[in-house]
């Protein structure tokens, strides 16, 4: 009997210590500061224009009537949490009026996404005003992260708009990976009417942004050359702080990526370390259909992987 009781004692001592250490496989999601987002969306260049378009677009009445239905699925999610993951998604539909296809990296985003979805006239009406034809929904099928695709998409995103605490959270962390090789290959090398017809939306719609954004690139690689050849220092952003800091980073990130790829993390640690293993929670997204499901992962901070992306009537990605 004694033994008995010494193996249950045993037993019961085991499975403690293994139910200690495992951990949910579900993180639960930070809550976002109760605080208004910037104006015309925190946009950073003369994009007034498209924000208008964007706001005419998408209806107060489709708004609210998502917004309803989120809310009503989510009990525990607040109003202003709606409000912020709703402006997120409003930057996503920016992005994709000049790109051709844009993934997505967030599963708060992309919840609100599913639901515009399910208004299926709304959506269609919202789609073709703002982008003259249906932004679809498409699930990406390959099963591997995409860094290079994401560092792609935070230098576009970071170049368009302005970083938030908030922001950082919704889509986790920003230029955690270098930048895709073909892509940087690509803006060194190829004309602008070449990179407009690869990377950007065929039609003329904000013209000037999509020029600007080429622009940029093409300087900042001409850059990265000059600090190669020691024509110029890469220097240290020894004072800067919030948007000035990722600003400047975008710089750093080209030249990383280019020259010093094998040790990116190590370089961009060193340049932001109060930001960079800052890893917000939230991300990450999984689709099995033009309607497609979140993931049960929200763990977030992949930076990098994605099974859902946006893609208009032209587009085979």
């Amino acid at each position: 009997m004694f033994e008995f009781i010494i193996a249950i004692g045993l037993f019961l001592f085991i499975v403690l210590i293994v139910t200690k250490n495992i951990k949910p496989s579900r993180s639960r999601r930070r809550q976002l500061k109760n605080e208004p987002p910037p104006g015309s969306l925190g946009i950073s260049i003369d994009g007034q224009e498209m924000i208008q378009a964007l706001d005419r677009a998408l209806t107060n009445s489709y708004v609210e009537n998502v917004k309803n239905r989120v809310l009503l699925e989510n009990h525990k999610l607040q109003d202003y949490e709606f409000e912020w993951t709703l402006f997120e998604l409003k930057r996503y539909f920016i992005m994709n009026s000049l790109l051709k296809s844009v993934p997505m990296f967030s599963t708060r985003v992309d919840e609100i996404w599913h639901e515009m979805l399910m208004f299926t006239r709304d959506y269609e009406k919202f789609s073709k005003s703002f982008y003259k034809e249906i932004l679809h929904h498409t699930p990406n099928l390959e099963s591997t992260p995409i860094p290079g695709e994401r560092a792609f998409f935070d230098w576009v995103y970071l170049s368009l708009f302005e970083l938030t605490s908030n922001s950082k959270e919704i889509w986790g962390g920003f230029l955690q990976n270098p930048i895709k090789r073909q892509i940087l290959d690509d803006f060194k090398h190829l004309p602008e009417k070449d990179l407009l017809s690869k990377y950007f939306r065929k039609n003329e719609d904000w013209l000037d942004v999509k020029k600007h954004l080429i622009t940029k690139m093409k300087n900042e690689i001409k850059q990265a050359d000059y600090v190669k050849d020691g024509d110029r220092p890469l220097g240290t952003p020894n004072s800067m702080g919030g948007p000035q800091l990722y600003n400047y980073a975008l710089g750093a990130v080209v030249f990383y990526s280019i020259y010093e790829e094998e040790q990116f993390q190590d370089h961009m640690s060193e340049l932001m370390p109060g930001e960079y293993n800052k890893e917000p929670h939230g991300t990450g997204s999984a689709c099995s259909g033009y309607a497609c499901s979140s993931s049960s992962d929200d763990s977030g901070g992949d930076s990098g992987g994605s099974s859902c992306s946006s893609c208009g009537g032209g587009c085979s990605s």
